[in-house]
């Protein structure tokens, strides 16, 4: 049984969580936190277990990832459930749920990260089989970018959900899958990149002024490193009077009490800068090392689907009016275009690296001493 056989297996019974949750709904024992895991460890271990298994027993080996690729499956088909459930396109489904194992979910970035979930993760996953079932390199830049975007979206959700209002419940151990198995995965794509070949490599003198898509991306990066500095300051709280214009009159959903856009932007400050300083740096010198088309492609993921809950949050109905994006058009203006920036750029620069040109160009391997004379001794005697 191949990988595209198992994901036939795997999304029907992910599929079968829809039935189970509306049943569940109906169950009185739903009203406990503690039945309420451990109908999430059920459900998940089921999931896992089932496609996981019939792998085993025909003797069929395969990428350990896609072993347990069932569970995020179900859980994107569950979260775009609870999105639509918050949203009031359908009803009785998650309310259990959201009651009683993850109240945080009900926030507007709780259900800007269940739409993204569930519809651009699971995207990601037929990606990956389909790519991984032909044998196609971007198996493994779609996985770096998946790797990149969900990673980020529970460095977030999690510290987020600790720090604000709702506090913790059991329910929120069923993530630790979510944190662990993606940061594992990402390792693991990381180290199957393609090994360079033994040749010394020259870098070519092209000035940067001569690269003028890479002048704009310097150009990017050296002002999103600024702007990740100043919210990150204006989120802890900066007294200055322009982090205090920004905050009240420019973007008052940073004060939101969810924390997660406090959260967001404190990844911006300490994770988000190291990584445009150094890309910066390599566009500058213009070496294309193996390492820049890697990052960005994990870059690109974590910025999507940062800016996408993020702004979604802050003009979604469920968003506190007095955080919701102001209706001045001017405000409206700017908040959209340096947001939109910080969502749109890493995509052209992650193609870039993927699609465009290098700037190093390989000399051919040095022949074997042992090979030159020979040729040598064949000139003499012609």
């Amino acid at each position: 049984m191949g990988v595209s056989t198992m994901w036939a297996v795997a999304l029907p019974i992910s599929l079968t969580g829809i039935p189970i949750a509306y049943v569940l709904n109906k169950t009185g024992a739903m009203e406990q936190q503690f039945f309420v895991l451990v109908a999430g460890v059920v459900c998940l271990a089921l999931v896992a277990i089932i496609p996981a298994a019939m792998m085993i027993i025909r003797g069929e080996k395969n990428d350990p990832f896609f072993y347990v690729l069932s569970i995020f499956t179900f859980s994107s088909v569950m979260d775009l459930v609870i999105a639509l459930e918050n949203d009031g396109f359908i009803s009785s489904f998650m309310t259990f749920y959201l009651l009683e194992g993850e109240p945080y979910l009900v926030t507007a970035h709780g259900t800007m990260i269940l739409y993204w979930d569930g519809i651009a993760h699971l995207l990601m996953y037929v990606l990956m089989v389909a790519g991984h079932s032909k044998r196609q390199g971007w198996y493994r830049e779609v996985g770096l970018y998946w790797a990149g975007s969900i990673a980020h979206s529970m460095v977030v959700f999690l510290p987020g959900n600790i720090a604000g209002k709702y506090g913790m419940k059991w329910s929120i151990l069923l993530n630790v899958p979510y944190l662990i198995i993606p940061f594992w995965a990402g390792y693991r794509f990381l180290k199957s990149g393609v090994k360079p070949q033994k040749s010394v490599s020259k870098p070519l003198s092209v000035a940067l002024w001569k690269r003028p898509q890479d002048v704009f991306f310097v150009l990017y990066l050296l002002a999103a490193t600024a702007l990740a500095a100043f919210r990150g300051m204006t989120v802890l709280g900066c007294n200055a009077e322009m982090s205090q214009i920004y905050k009240n009159q420019y973007d008052p959903y940073l004060k939101d009490d969810s924390t997660y856009p406090m959260m967001q932007m404190l990844i911006y400050l300490f994770y988000f800068i190291p990584y445009y300083v150094a890309a910066a740096c390599g566009l500058w010198g213009g070496e294309n090392h193996t390492w820049m088309t890697d990052w960005a492609l994990i870059h690109a993921g974590a910025a999507a689907q940062g800016q996408f809950s993020y702004i979604g949050g802050a003009i979604h109905a469920s968003t506190d009016p007095n955080y919701r994006l102001p209706s001045d058009p001017s405000v409206r203006l700017s908040f959209f275009l340096i947001n939109g920036a910080l969502f749109l750029v890493p995509q052209l620069m992650a193609l870039r690296f993927v699609w465009g040109k290098t700037f190093t160009h390989e000399l051919p391997p040095a022949e074997p001493i042992l090979s030159q004379r020979k040729k040598k001794a064949f000139k003499k005697h012609m």
